[in-house]
């Protein structure tokens, strides 16, 4: 059996070669840093997509702002209400929701809605011992609700301590009654605050 001699290399072979050389060049490049003299030197600047790990290295800020609403009962007990008070949707989206219209002065319809929703759950009997009872009871001993900004620090909060660092309140209002702005007047630390802005 006679072989025929393989045709000679043209341009089009000799692109997709150097392409499969450049695709393995990208692959590897990540290793130069375990071969280089500053080994440490990838942890101070990433370069992703060619990265190693820690992938984005960049320094993060070790606190968040949330917008959100909190209820108060008449004891004075902070409570979160459920999202869907607020309206259909998982919880992701109503946050969203939450932050979109704060951000556009929109505070007091968020307020409204919540104080409008709750009365609804103490029409419903929350029986049981598990979280959602518990949490239902909560709900429906809520008086007033305030849509606050709270700044969380994250060592602190996963550390436990759950209450934000400050709170700027928005809008309040109480439940069946008529949703306020309020004027921000700087944040308020939730640990020191008076008992008469908490109640």
């Amino acid at each position: 059996m006679k072989q025929t001699p393989s045709p000679p290399p043209t341009g089009r072979d000799a692109l997709a070669l150097a392409g499969g050389v450049a695709f393995a060049a990208v692959l590897l490049a990540p290793l130069r840093h375990y071969w280089s003299a500053d080994r440490n030197a990838k942890n101070t600047r990433d370069s992703f997509p060619l990265s190693t790990y820690p992938m984005f290295s960049e320094d993060r800020k070790d606190r968040a702002w949330v917008p959100h609403v909190v209820g108060y009962t008449a004891g004075g007990e902070r409570v979160l209400p459920h999202h869907q008070h607020f309206g259909a949707g998982g919880l992701n989206q109503v946050r969203k929701q939450i932050a979109r219209m704060v951000r556009k002065g929109r505070a007091v319809e968020v307020a409204q809605r919540y104080a409008d929703a709750l009365p609804a759950q103490r029409d419903r009997s929350a029986r049981g011992s598990g979280p959602g009872a518990v949490r239902r009871r909560k709900a429906a001993a809520i008086v007033r609700v305030e849509v606050v900004r709270s700044r969380f620090h994250f060592d602190t909060y996963y550390a436990g301590t759950t209450e934000p660092q400050t709170e700027t309140v928005h809008a309040r209002c109480t439940v069946g009654g008529t949703a306020e702005a309020v004027q921000p007047t700087g944040p308020v630390s939730a640990r020191t605050a008076p008992i008469e802005e908490l109640s």
